[in-house]
């Protein structure tokens, strides 16, 4: 008598459900640490020694000797002899399917994937160029089982985008190659095909070796190692995803067989004991029917002992109140595969937003879009369909924005960059697109009409206190907090509030060094100077230290000095275009400064 599957009965009206049913769903994407660290010395070895490392660790991790790269590279005329020797069943079934990927892709590029450009009312060009990467490397497992059906699906759509080269890595255990697997990369248009695998083919492709080139990017899913190793040459180049287990929603609304859909549920889990096989409907009765079919049928599969720790692990039959609700939880799933095995599958469709691929009806099993149908089947699992979508022509060009701004334009877009690139404190941003201008300057950063200087009072502190210093020159300037509570202990000390007519721009600190108790002399010494962030650039600093030299003249001081912080960005220069000097005196990593009034 065989064992009943003890898959899991939730109903969404049960109390505990949202417990019973987050223990469903949960699933650590995290490798183990041990993995990690392999993959990590694997990765070192192969950007280190190169083909002599690809060459060792394929031996040992595959068990095929060779002698050299040449060994594990297959040319065209043996992926073409591949094709000749496969039954002509088998031919005509990957041709067609084939077909059917590439006529899909074809349709996304015309959709998606193209340059375009237009020109607004000045005159501007904008647009986007969109060109296909010079070299792709896809990965295609070849551990457990073959896949032909991954070859079409990574490489047709690199072709169709019009990528250079396609550069496909399959292991070969035991120095098996898989006919129909080498068939199918000679119909998808791989260009290079190595017999290698596991975290070394994902580091020779990142980082190239002698014989294997290095890409752009790296599709197609693997094993623990393969996701790790993707997962560490991020950003060395791209890739297009990390793939979980595999993952199949049923949404069911009774009118389906059950075996039909018992079936379906397997297709997953047969995969591997991690996968998910879920079942949502509003039917108890139905759901009854469906256990007892994943009874009877399972004996009868080949794979029956993965599936039924498949569906015992992480799989769930699951009663809903209606089939508005099973598509408001299969949002929050966002599965892999979802199939709306449903009389009116249209009705719910405009449900349903998060999903890698949305399989609608009855007769429309997700096992002919895993081979056939067209679109593509990798896809985003583990809840990312939510913010990620399948592979496509997409994945394999890339975007770079055009822009050709007028000189009319200019005039348009230059004050709005120049107001913005100001209050970011990034002044060379602003004047550059001010220079644009056919006045030279913006509108908004006209010299100041009435430029005043007035002690901080109780009027406007709090405005003073609000002043931002750059972000560039917080290493340079004490903010206004700091800055005013060191003047309120100096009686020889003086506030200063810089003033566009009634709008507060930047802060100054003069000292009377002729009070000094300790080296007195006939100078004001400015302190600190400091132009709001959000003003600069509009000569604000110049005025105010022409101000500070034509009251140095009404007091009857013989200088104006300062001193300024050596530290890259330091005003040093800004003061010498308005005539001060260095003295030569360096006082706790300050160089001093002067402005000689005499004879001025």
């Amino acid at each position: 008598m065989n064992q009943p599957v003890a898959i899991t009965r939730l109903g969404t009206a049960e109390a505990g459900f949202e417990a019973a049913f987050q223990r469903v769903l949960h699933w650590s994407a995290e490798t183990d640490a041990a993995i990690e660290g392999r993959v990590a010395q694997i990765i070192e070895d192969v950007r280190a020694r190169g083909d002599a490392a690809v060459l060792e660790l394929t031996a040992r991790f595959d068990g095929v000797q060779a002698g050299s790269m040449a060994e594990l590279e297959i040319g065209r005329a043996e992926l073409l002899a591949a094709l000749e020797a496969i039954t002509p069943a088998q031919r005509r079934a990957l041709e067609a399917a084939a077909e059917r990927v590439r006529d899909y892709h074809q349709r996304q590029l015309d959709a998606s994937s193209r340059s375009w450009q237009y020109r607004d009312a000045d005159g501007t060009l904008l647009g986007q160029k969109v060109t296909p990467l010079d070299r792709v490397g896809i990965y295609v497992p070849g551990g457990k089982a073959a896949y032909p059906s991954s070859v079409l699906m990574n490489a047709i759509p690199a072709q169709v985008a019009g990528v250079g080269e396609i550069v496909m890595v399959v292991p070969t255990p035991r120095g098996e190659r898989n006919a129909l697997v080498l068939a199918a990369a000679a119909v998808a248009g791989a260009h290079r095909v190595f017999t290698i695998g596991g975290a070394q083919a994902v580091a020779a492709l990142a980082y190239g070796t002698a014989t294997v080139p290095r890409v752009d990017k790296i599709t197609g899913p693997g094993n623990a190692y393969v996701a790790s190793a993707k997962r560490r040459v991020f950003g060395q180049v791209g890739i297009d995803m990390i793939a979980g287990p595999s993952e199949i929603l049923v949404l069911a609304d009774g009118s389906t067989p059950p075996d039909w859909v018992a079936m379906d549920l397997f297709s997953q889990a047969e995969h591997d004991e991690l996968a998910q096989s879920i079942l949502l409907c509003p039917d108890a009765a139905y759901i009854a029917a469906v256990h007892e079919a994943i009874e009877r049928l399972l004996p009868g599969m080949p794979r029956a002992a993965v599936i039924r720790a498949s569906l015992e692990g992480r799989g769930a039959l699951i009663h809903t109140a209606s089939m508005e609700e099973a598509c408001a939880i299969s949002n929050r799933i966002a599965p892999e595969h979802l199939e709306v095995s449903s009389a009116e599958p249209g009705r719910w469709e405009p449900l349903l937003r998060h999903a890698g691929a949305i399989f609608l009806g009855a007769f429309t099993s997700e096992s002919l879009g895993d081979y056939c149908a067209g679109p593509n089947h990798v896809l985003p699992t583990s809840g990312t369909a939510r913010f990620s979508s399948p592979l496509g022509v997409y994945d394999f060009v890339k975007r770079s924005s055009l822009i050709e701004v007028s000189e009319a334009g200019a005039q348009v877009l230059g004050p709005i960059a120049a107001e913005l690139a100001y209050g970011e404190g990034l002044q060379a941003h602003a004047r550059a697109a001010e220079l644009r201008l056919r006045d030279g300057v913006a509108a908004a950063a006209d010299v100041p009409v009435v430029f005043d200087v007035r002690p901080v009072d109780k009027a406007n502190h709090e405005a003073v206190l609000k002043l931002q210093v750059a972000a560039g020159q917080r290493h340079l300037v004490a903010p206004p907090d700091r800055s005013l509570a060191q003047v309120a202990y100096e009686p020889r000390g003086r506030a200063l509030a810089m003033f566009d007519g009634d709008t507060v721009v930047g802060m100054m600190l003069l000292y009377d060094a002729r009070q000094d108790d300790d080296k007195p002399a006939n100078q004001l010494y400015v302190w600190r100077l400091m132009v709001d962030a959000r003003f600069q650039g509009r000569g604000y600093g110049r005025l105010a230290m022409q101000w500070v030299v034509d009251e140095a003249r009404r007091g009857g001081y013989a200088e104006v000095g300062l001193s300024h912080v050596d530290r890259p960005g330091h005003a040093g220069g800004f003061y010498e275009k308005l005539g001060f000097a260095y003295t030569g005196e360096v006082d706790e990593g300050e160089r001093k400064m002067i402005f000689k009034l005499e004879g001025l």
